[in-house]
């Protein structure tokens, strides 16, 4: 006989959960995914990753906990890979993200002062970021990763001093202390429009370089 659970008894006169509750579900969702990494193996592992990550981050949803990638503003720290995952960053397995980053979908950096091991900056995670930053990573293929992040995160003049990330996103750093009118003006236009300006300055960018390199 199958056991049936009743919800109701469980959550008594649909209560809303307390902050505890739900930071005792973001943790139980954190190591999970932590479980299933070390233990999912074999030829579908990436595949039941990636199922195991998305339904965590609707169950998220569900619950009313926002996700880290809806934020107002654009974070500045660098994230590890299992943080990318685990904190629900992204809807893929550790395995996936970096498959991800060969097909210039995200970027990694070295930390300084290492020769090994890789660090996300958080910034490209917001939306809308993810669906618009492919076509300029392409542009910087084969370029360090420390000169792309450099790119990404200098204030440029062709920008009314916004950076490309910020320009990308249509939000502003969370160290930025204040924005002006012209550069709000900039931040709401259009996605598309936005990204077409930050491909033109990459591509001055590459030119740029080309021509020093020449």
């Amino acid at each position: 006989m199958t056991p049936h659970v009743n919800h109701h008894a469980l959550l008594p006169g649909h209560q809303e959960l307390s902050g505890s509750d739900l930071r005792l579900i973001e943790q139980f969702s954190r190591l999970v995914s932590a479980r299933l990494d070390i233990l999912a193996q074999g030829p579908d592992r990436s595949r039941l990753l990636d199922l195991a990550t998305r339904a965590l981050n609707e169950a998220r949803i569900a619950l009313g906990t926002d996700l880290p990638s809806t934020q107002a503003r654009l974070p500045v720290s660098k994230l590890k890979v299992s943080e990318v995952v685990e904190q629900g960053w992204v809807e893929l397995s550790q395995a996936s993200l970096y498959r991800a980053v060969d097909n210039k979908r995200f970027y990694c950096v070295t930390p300084k002062g290492r020769s090994i091991g890789k660090e996300f900056p958080a910034w490209q995670f917001i939306q809308p970021v993810p669906e618009l930053i492919a076509p300029v990573l392409a542009i910087f293929t084969g370029q360090p990763s420390s000169e792309i992040h450099a790119f990404w995160v200098s204030s440029a003049e062709e920008l009314n001093d916004l950076s490309p990330a910020e320009m990308l996103a249509g939000k502003s750093f969370e160290t930025r202390a204040e924005i002006h009118s012209s550069q709000q003006a900039l931040l709401d236009l259009p996605a598309r429009e936005r990204l077409r300006k930050v491909i033109t300055a990459a591509q001055w960018q590459q030119r740029g370089m080309a021509d020093i390199i020449g």
